[in-house]
């Protein structure tokens, strides 16, 4: 029986697409790096840190952006800003919240470089009670009392590392008293040293780390303006120290009995004058102090401007074991020649 005509077609018509998509060249293999275990995905990403993933790596694929989207890998969150390449702080800001927003309160360490505000501060700490590490290099638009104001939300602290910057008395104190796990603190103020000619007690840092942070077992008070009274009282207050680094804290004297001391409770002791190479950043010091000796101590603020010279020195203009505040650097008028 002949089938009818339309069947005919119909048939015709399948036949012509099976041909035409037989004749396809097939689809390209996907990328070696798909076939990959998510796992191992993770790993390699993780490497590349915050700022290269968010602006690059999570692009790539739809297999890596589902990766980048996991909150494992926001665990660890590194915003170090390579100086290389010029990205907006605005933008940094940005970048950094939203890596906060995916660890979804699985933070346990953060490092952030060259940005960073008491705003940003306050955003991290609502998010992220669990943080264990905190990170701050050359953060300067995190205020005196920035710290103190979040403490309170970083109950599990162990670490926290500040480079290039001045912190206060009353952030120390709240993070002490706060942050009862606190095992490591690195205080680097390098960059400030000096206001010798005016009224302010050169160890209230170590008194208050001394007064509130028993459980320490590093701590790293690099360019730090403390005398032999505030490296005793650290000595008394943090019994549990096992590792102290005091290069360039040119204002005390280990030469007697506290240097005697230090070295028999202390297992790994950096002295003043020991070598600074290796050391991550510049040992850079900018010395603020009056230009005549006839000033009093206690020059207002207002007229403070009038009477600051900023000194910078790289490791390479003085050696690791010179004091480059002695006498011999000043000519009669305090300045350094």
């Amino acid at each position: 029986m002949p089938k009818p005509k339309r069947l005919v077609g119909r048939i015709k018509q399948k036949n012509q697409k099976a041909s035409t998509s037989s004749s396809k060249p097939p689809p390209p293999p996907s990328p070696p790096w798909v076939e990959l275990p998510r796992e191992i995905t993770a790993d390699i990403l993780l490497r590349l840190g915050a700022i290269e993933i968010l602006q690059n790596a999570q692009r790539v694929c739809s297999t890596w952006w589902n990766v980048c989207h996991d909150p494992i890998m926001w665990r660890d969150i590194d915003m170090g800003n390579d100086s290389t390449v010029d990205i907006d702080d605005n933008d940094l800001d940005w970048m950094c919240r939203v890596a906060v927003n995916r660890s979804q309160g699985q933070l346990l360490k953060i490092n952030i470089e060259h940005f960073g505000n008491n705003d940003l501060l306050k955003y991290i700490a609502e998010r992220s009670s669990q943080l264990r590490h905190l990170r701050l290099v050359s953060c300067d638009e995190i205020s005196d009392g920035g710290l103190a104001a979040v403490a309170k939300n970083f109950p599990l602290l162990e670490e926290l590392h500040i480079y290039l910057a001045v912190i206060s008395e009353a952030d120390i104190v709240a993070i002490g008293r706060s942050c009862s796990q606190l095992k490591s603190f690195t205080l680097n103020n390098i960059r400030f040293r000096g206001f010798r000619n005016l009224h302010f007690n050169v160890n209230d840092e170590a008194l208050a780390i001394a007064g509130n942070m028993p459980e320490l077992r590093r701590l790293a008070l690099f360019g730090n303006n403390l005398t032999n009274e505030g490296l005793r009282a650290i000595l008394d207050g943090c019994r549990r120290l096992e590792s102290l680094d005091l290069r360039h804290c040119y204002s005390i004297d280990l030469e007697g009995d506290l240097g005697k001391r230090c070295r028999q409770q202390i297992k790994d002791l950096k002295c003043p004058r020991d070598s600074t190479s290796g050391y991550e950043f510049r040992a850079q010091i900018c010395d603020y102090s009056s230009s005549n000796d006839e000033y009093p101590s206690g020059v207002s603020e207002a007229g403070l401007s009038d009477y600051l010279f900023d000194y910078e020195y790289d490791d390479f203009d003085y050696d690791d074991f010179t004091n480059p505040f002695s006498g011999e650097y000043h000519d009669e008028e305090g300045f350094f020649y």
